[in-house]
């Protein structure tokens, strides 16, 4: 091997040693970030719900959505569509579950209160949350 060769591998050898280095850094940021963002969307689109449910309530004579509340909101246009909820402990979903919450306590997606059921009194009829238990969620 030549000089030269020595130099250029010592150089592509230096070259991916910083580019390591720097992903070393960089990769935790950057996920921190994507996890910072989805929260602040998740956040967002309960906002939305929370205002298409008021919205609907004032709408149609003091009554809440029912059961199918995704297709009442799109359908009669009180929201485009439903939004997603992106948190880490969860797959991806804009599912809004009505049945079965005090089961159902950790599925991720959203959950709904159709009716006052006595069972679960720190929830009201009407009422939309994050169907998750992991952190601060659990209290939005």
């Amino acid at each position: 091997m030549t000089n030269k060769n020595i130099f250029v591998l010592m150089e592509i050898l230096a070259a991916v040693t910083i580019v390591g280095v720097i992903a070393y850094f960089a990769i935790p940021k950057y996920s921190n970030i994507l996890r910072a963002s989805g929260e602040a969307a998740t956040k967002r689109g309960l906002a939305s719900l929370r205002s298409a449910i008021a919205l609907y309530y004032g709408d149609n004579g003091a009554k809440y959505p029912g059961v199918d509340i995704s297709k009442e909101l799109v359908e009669k246009g009180y929201i485009k569509q439903i939004p997603y909820v992106y948190i880490s402990h969860h797959k991806d979903s804009n599912v809004i579950l009505t049945h079965n919450l005090e089961i159902n306590t950790d599925t991720g997606g959203w959950a709904y209160k159709v009716d006052d059921m006595p069972n679960s009194p720190d929830r009201v009829k009407g009422q939309i949350w994050i169907n998750c238990s992991h952190g601060d969620w659990s209290k939005l």
